[in-house]
């Protein structure tokens, strides 16, 4: 666990060294590719014989599938690319969801109700902050209600003794918050756009090493 993991944290510093600079263009997308296939390796090596390995595996296989879309989209700007890495994503999170529902007893009804309100908060983000999603704001808004019901569900596990997915599922989601600046928001300064950057690369990376360690 502890080599895997070392390995996993320094592909992850290699990213951010390529991150929004003049190394972006050239090596980031193969590299963010090689850290997201990573995570599928851990997945296999720490979890091999674990009867919950293919719960977690279709829904991580999904997520690798989305940053492969999301790279594609990094190289040629076509909004198709976004779209299908959108709902790559989408089942990412369904897979994440029904993992954890098959784990606990019973789900409270307000995982399904509360990320109701949040997709109300999105769309007043949009306009305070001017962000320009355009045609994508639909699948951003679909996207947001299925993040933050696997999100609560995550809390709400976390909240039966199983901190990991709690924290998990709230990096996660701060990961996605992330990401809509980085694709729709205009930075005047690079420096902060980078930072933001490594915000949601580190949230996510990190948030799917948890999930792998909930197993």
């Amino acid at each position: 666990m502890i080599v895997e993991t070392i390995v996993y944290l320094a592909l992850l510093i290699a990213l951010f060294r390529v991150c929004d600079n003049s190394l972006s263009r050239r090596y980031y997308v193969p590299l963010k590719v090689v850290c997201s296939a990573s995570f599928l390796v851990i997945l296999w090596i720490e979890q091999f014989y674990s009867d919950k390995l293919w719960m977690m595996f279709w829904a991580l296989l999904a997520c690798f599938v989305g940053d492969l879309l999301m790279g594609l989209y990094n190289i040629y700007m076509r909004k198709r690319f976004m779209v299908l890495g959108i709902i790559a994503f989408m089942l990412g999170h369904l897979g994440l969801l029904n993992y954890m529902c098959r784990i606990t007893d019973d789900t409270s009804s307000l995982v399904y109700m509360l990320p109701v309100v949040v997709c109300v908060f999105m769309v007043l983000i949009k306009k305070m902050w001017h962000l320009h999603m355009g045609s994508l704001f639909v699948p951003c808004l679909i996207y947001c209600y299925f993040v933050t019901t696997m999100t609560l569900k995550a809390i709400e596990c976390g909240l039966s003794n199983m901190p990991e997915l709690a924290a998990a599922g709230i990096l996660f989601w701060l990961s996605d918050f992330t990401i809509l600046f980085l694709y729709f928001y205009h930075f005047t300064d690079k420096n902060t756009k980078r930072m933001v950057h490594y915000v949601n690369l580190a949230t996510y990376y990190v948030a799917i090493l948890l999930f792998i360690y909930s197993l």
